[in-house]
């Protein structure tokens, strides 16, 4: 039976006046964030007793606490409700991939209302320091603009009040009153639990978690954060463990990352599991499924301001290109000047200011993993020690965004004295990130800074940031950030407000090519980019309904750029105990169509990604394959997850797929796959109709590096 959550408020509208019937709440990346803001637009008028109009709500900071640690991060929010007494209720909660990961599976043990040992999630609003007033036009851009009561009177009480309470039992099964039909007694029905045990059912405050690698990979990154730093040790371990910066003596809770131009942004690291019981809480985790959402690029960027530098010739650029042996080196502190990226002899150049996301984030894990160290097909299962005091210099293999020079005390490193979240540091700091490398003749040295999220890099890299007095001089900012059009629309200015192709008057940065290979398009400066060559593709966003240019993606199509990942969507599987959240499903499939081109509550083309499916079918809840290249899966050092890329189960067959998320079923995959080598389905699919069976048994073709 549906399980409504009933919680009292007053509403002149009626909207949510009954209760509220929650449908999708979610936590995560942003790279997915606008498409399913779209998707709920869509789904949420197919269900019954749907009444117009729909509200639509959004913010750009509100606190997610994760009460296990007691830490907490700022993540945007989104929620769209319809206008029923009890009303339908979706929300997506934006972080970074690891912390959205880490958010899912944060549960501890509670006694609530006369029930001992529950299992419930420890991560939800923190009450004090949010706020659900009214919004206005497009609060996060790329997606609906505010609506309804969102935009006249805030959020309903009954939905703060739902987002802001630790879920759990409401009363004990068993004593006066309370059955398991009682609303609030088992946990509501958007957890699709089964159970009808009060200690054993998992009482969740998301069904949803969004990554731009897998939650293999996830795991591996806090790993690797909370790890020691040795800088002879190839990076295993990154120094967010060191009491000196703020860990406990346990790391369980690490040092938080800070970013370099004083605006406050912070992230922390907490230790978290992806199956058995929370290290942190207690409790016993529920098991999950990983679908594949589409792929996403990550587009190396630069800042136009110097027209000496990074910004020479435009709009006709100089510097258009970088092959990923020197980005290895301009990330690791090997390179550093303008004149690594020319072809011309022309001598050092002038110092670039090299930005680094927060080594929590799905950007920095793939940019990491299939830019700055790849192992070129290796089979090699650890990344080899540093070379950096021997005769050979460190190579791509053990290369990484933290080897700065001057930065390998990890972040504890001139801890408290350096820089602050509110002071920008000026010298040597671990974190707030401020390093030195190379010297560009007698122009100055190469610089290395932090970011966090998105939208920071992307607003460093274009000047519009705002950076804290004192902050460092960025005039040849190289950073790189995920495509899609709300990410890269700071890149340009004076933009035109019609619907489709996009031209502006002014553009303050522009992409580059890797290997020669561009990222959204066949060719650099071909007709399909009216923005010309090496400038992001625009739309306009703030109408609240984009209708946009089609983006081809060639060459995530054909494999042949190399920066590029799976998005994915975790939730429940299906078990005796509990099943995959039939809303989880339905948002997925529109948020398929919004990325592939279909016209889904009047938007158009907002191309964030490649979409996996195609051909959606959403009565029968099956689709047809759209991407034929994979990244093989391997097994990380220490996990304890088989890989398997998902494909032997198709048995050649990639149209009707089901899915639902169904372990072991056709394109549901396992294992780490960040920056695996990158193969075609059907290469994956012959060498297990070749080799399956044979010597030990290599149902796939699994192990092999970038």
């Amino acid at each position: 039976a549906m399980m409504v959550v009933a919680l009292c408020t007053t509403n002149s509208l009626g909207q949510c006046t009954s209760g509220i019937n929650v449908q999708y709440i979610a936590v995560g990346s942003s790279a997915q964030f606008n498409s399913f803001a779209f998707a709920a637009e869509d789904t949420i008028q197919t269900q019954s007793g749907y009444t117009s109009p729909t509200n639509f709500w959004a913010s750009s900071s509100e606190p997610l606490t994760d009460f296990n640690a007691n830490v907490t991060d700022t993540a945007k929010v989104w929620i769209a409700w319809d206008s029923s007494a009890t009303c339908y209720v979706y929300a997506y909660f934006s972080v970074d991939s690891t912390i959205g990961i880490k958010d899912f599976f944060s549960w501890h043990k509670i006694t609530q209302n006369g029930v001992t040992n529950a299992d419930a999630a420890a991560v939800y609003v923190n009450p004090t320091g949010s706020s659900w007033t009214a919004c206005s036009g497009v609060v996060n851009v790329g997606q609906p603009a505010c609506a309804g009561e969102g935009a006249s009177t805030g959020v309903p009480s009954a939905i703060s009040t739902f987002l802001t309470t630790q879920p759990g039992p409401t009363c004990k099964i068993g004593t006066s009153g309370c059955t398991s039909s009682t609303a609030g007694a088992l946990p509501a029905a958007y957890c699709s639990q089964t159970s009808t045990s009060q200690t054993s059912a998992k009482y969740c405050f998301f069904n949803a978690a969004h990554a731009d690698i897998r939650a293999e990979d996830t795991l591996y990154a806090n790993s690797r954060a909370l790890s020691s730093y040795v800088s002879t040790g190839g990076l295993a371990g990154l120094g967010y463990n060191d009491t000196a910066c703020g860990a406990n003596s346990t790391a369980t809770v690490g040092c938080a990352f800070y970013e370099s131009f004083g605006k406050g942004g912070t992230f922390n690291v907490v230790k978290f599991a992806l199956s058995g019981t929370d290290p942190i809480g207690g409790a016993t985790l529920p098991t999950y499924t990983e679908l594949p959402v589409g792929a996403a690029p990550v587009v190396v960027i630069a800042s136009d301001a110097d027209s000496n530098g990074l910004g020479a010739g435009a709009p006709s650029y100089q510097i258009t290109n970088v092959n990923r042996a020197v980005l290895a080196g301009i990330e690791n502190g090997t390179f550093g000047c303008t004149g690594d990226l020319r072809y011309d002899g022309s001598g050092a150049g002038v110092p670039l200011q090299i930005l680094h996301r927060e080594a929590l984030s799905g950007t920095y894990n793939t940019f990491e993993f299939t830019g700055v160290r790849q192992m070129e097909a290796s089979s090699q299962s650890a990344i080899s020690d540093n070379k950096q005091i021997a005769t050979s210099w460190f190579t791509s293999d053990d290369s990484g965004q933290e080897q700065v020079n001057e930065n390998q005390g990890g972040p504890g490193l001139n801890y408290g004295t350096c820089g602050t979240a509110s002071t920008p540091p000026s010298s040597a700091c671990g974190d707030p990130m401020y390093a030195s490398s190379v010297a560009c003749g007698s122009n100055g040295s190469a610089l290395h800074l932090r970011v966090i999220g998105t939208g920071e890099m992307v607003k460093v890299v274009a000047g519009t940031n705002g950076n804290a007095s004192g902050s460092a001089a960025v005039p040849d900012a190289f950073g790189y950030a995920f495509w899609s059009y709300g990410n890269l629309a700071p890149m340009a200015s004076g933009c035109a407000t019609n619907t489709g192709a996009v031209t502006c008057s002014g553009y303050v940065a522009h992409y580059l090519t890797v290997d020669g290979i561009d990222p959204l398009f066949t060719n650099p400066g071909d007709s399909t980019n009216p923005n010309g060559a090496y400038h992001a593709p625009q739309c306009y966003l703030k109408s609240g309904l984009p209708v946009c240019q089609g983006v081809p993606f060639t060459h995530i199509y054909d494999g042949s750029y190399p920066l590029w990942t799976i998005l994915r969507l975790i939730t429940f599987n299906n078990t005796s105990s509990q099943k995959t959240p039939a809303a989880v499903l339905q948002m997925y499939e529109d948020a398929e169509e919004v990325a592939g081109g279909t016209s889904v509550s009047g938007v158009t083309n907002l191309d964030d990604f490649v979409p996996y499916y195609n051909s959606i079918n959403k009565t029968a809840n099956t689709a047809d394959l759209n991407l034929f290249v994979l990244r093989s899966h391997f097994k990380a050092t220490g996990s304890g997850i088989t890989p398997n890329n998902g494909i032997a189960a198709c048995a050649g067959t990639y149209t009707g797929i089901a899915i639902t998320g169904a372990i072991g079923s056709c394109t549901i995959d396992a294992g780490n796959d960040m920056g695996g080598a990158i193969i075609t389905v059907n290469a994956d699919a012959q060498f297990h109709d070749d080799f399956n069976g044979i010597g030990t048994n290599p149902s796939e073709y699994f192990g092999l590096h970038n």
